[in-house]
Formats: structure tokens, sequence, C-alpha cells
């Protein structure tokens, strides 16, 4: 199939050959887990007032103590006094018993949503899923996941929802911002940056500014020996290397996964600035389909991304379809 015309619907299974289907979906995960967090808040409101309920108890019963030694109460009253406090002491243990296991099954069922999210990254970019409107999509730089919409459709319907093309990828137009960014070369977080730095150097001393002057001409050269480490032709490990052939396609993929690892790590800051993400000029999603079209533009698809200029990539992480 070549082309699809505008007003035609297109149906995709969203399975890549050789793939094994899932036995259960991201959002099938991610009800458990909401059910298993409102368990869990629930349990540890229970579990804070038999602590209040235990302490009350206590108290209560210190003074039916001391009003017994003085003879104010009758041995019956400080005896019903001390069983408040042996069942209020019991009740406190169960609720303590109920709220150790919620945040068990908590824990294990933003485990199993985590896991799930990797797996779906990791196959990501094998995966010709078609993908529609409502996707969800990923930045390494931004502060949460985020949605694919498209306010006009093409005409083409996969699975009763809006197909996308590699074309629609304006911000907040059809790529929802990620609701702040993380990226040092934001604009926004560059700001932040330069405050924080001038509040810093305004709290400094002389003698801070002696010691910085007096350590410059050190970091200098710390700074040049690195350089050059990092910049020789070839290192001994390159020599090694060398030595004993080509690389395998696993050291490779190794060795740019850590690189990328290595880039996202030097642009991350702690800092958050305005997800105003900006992409290329006539950009558009990369890796859409080479051989099925809406309008004479590439459907898009889950294995698609799209780099934005202050260093993110902007990766599908589910296609939208029914999972």
């Amino acid at each position: 199939m070549a082309l699809v015309n505008s007003g035609n619907t297109q149906e995709n299974s969203g399975v890549v050959k050789g793939d094994v289907v899932p036995s259960q979906s991201l959002r099938s995960l991610e009800e458990v887990q909401s059910g298993a967090y409102e368990t869990f808040y629930a349990a540890q409101s229970a579990y804070e007032e038999a602590q209040n309920q235990t302490e009350a108890a206590r108290k209560a019963y210190n003074a039916a103590e001391m009003d017994y030694m003085n003879g104010k109460i009758s041995a019956k009253e400080w005896q019903a006094a001390w069983q408040e406090l042996t069942d209020a002491k019991a009740a406190e243990k169960s609720a303590k018993k109920e709220y150790e296991s919620a945040a068990s099954n908590a824990q294990a069922a933003a485990e199993a949503v985590e896991k799930k999210k990797q797996e779906l990254r990791d196959s990501r970019q094998e995966d010709t899923t078609y993908v529609v409107h409502c996707a969800r999509i990923e930045c390494p730089f931004g502060m949460r996941e985020s949605y694919l919409a498209l306010g006009e459709t093409h005409g083409v319907m996969t699975h009763q929802k809006p197909q996308m093309t590699v074309e629609d990828m304006v911000l907040n137009h059809n790529i929802i911002n990620f609701g702040g960014c993380h990226s040092r070369e934001n604009p926004g977080v560059q700001e932040q940056i330069e405050k924080t730095n001038a509040i810093i150097e305004s709290k400094k001393d002389w003698r801070d500014k002696l010691i910085g002057l007096i350590t410059k001409p050190a970091k200098a050269l710390v700074a040049a020996v690195e350089f050059g480490a990092k910049h020789t032709i070839f290192s001994t490990k390159d020599m090694i290397k060398l030595s004993d052939g080509e690389k395998s396609e696993e050291e490779i993929e190794k060795e740019e996964k850590e690189k990328e690892e290595e880039r996202l790590t030097s642009l991350r800051s702690d800092f958050v600035g305005e997800c105003i993400a900006e992409f290329p000029a006539n950009g558009e999603w990369l890796e859409g389909h080479e051989k099925v079209f809406i309008n004479g533009k590439q459907v898009l698809l889950r294995r698609c991304s799209i780099m934005c200029n202050y260093g993110g990539c902007v990766t599908i992480l589910v296609s939208g379809q029914p999972e």
C-alpha cells in the first residue's frame, strides 16, 4: 500500500512482526498503580489515626492510674482505662500491618509501570505502529510526560482515531508542552542559573575572591591537561582497540548509548524553565513510514523522533491506539 487518500479509513494492528503481545498494557498497569496508591493513602491515614488513638488512650490511662492511686476512681475504672489502651495498641498494630502491606503493593505497582515503560522505550526504534491523536510522548528534559494532538484531522482514521503525519510537530498545537524544561540550553533555565550565580557572587567577601585569584591559574592548568587528554589523536585505549580489530555492533551501540547519556547529563539542570520547545525550520518527525502517505505526507510511526533545539529528543512512548 503506497498511498492513503484523504477520507479513507486505515487500520493497523500495531504489533511488530516477531514481537510478543504484552500480557498487560501500560494503561492497565497504571490503573492498578492508581488503585494501589489510593489504598496506600487510605492505609496511611488510618495508621496515623490509630497512632493518635493510642497516644490519647495512653494519656487517659496515665491519668486514670494517678486517680486510682489517689482514690478518686475505682479499680474497675482503672482497668477499663487499661483495656482501652490495650485495644488501641492492638488496633495500631493492625493498622501498621495494613499500611506496610499497602506501601509494598504501591511500590510493586510503581515498579511494574516503570518496567513496562522501559520495555516500550527499548522496543520503540523497531516499532512501526501507526501513531494517532492522544499518543503519549516523552522528552528527557521535560517535567512530565505529554501528548500529541491533532486539532483538524487529515481525514484518515486508525481504530476510529485521527491518524497523524510526520509534519504534525507544532508546539502546543500538536506537541503539548512538557510542563517545564531542565535543559541548560533553554533560555529560561540559563536565566535561573545566572540569577543564582549572581546571588552567590554577591554573598562572597574579599577572602573568597582572594582564594579565587590564587586557585585560578591551577584550574587553568588542569583544564588544559584535560583538554589535551580528550583531544589526543590516539589514546592508549584507542591503540588497544585498533590492535584488536574493528568494534562489534554491540560495542558500537554501547558506546553510542554511553555518549548520549553523557550528553544528557551535561545538559541537565536542577533549575526549571518554561517548556518552549523549538524545532528546526521546516522540520518534521524522523523515520516516518516509507510507503504509506496521507495527502503526500509520511504516516507517523512510534519509532519516530524529533530533536528540540534545546537538546531534548522527543520520542513516542505509546501510539494512542487501543493497547
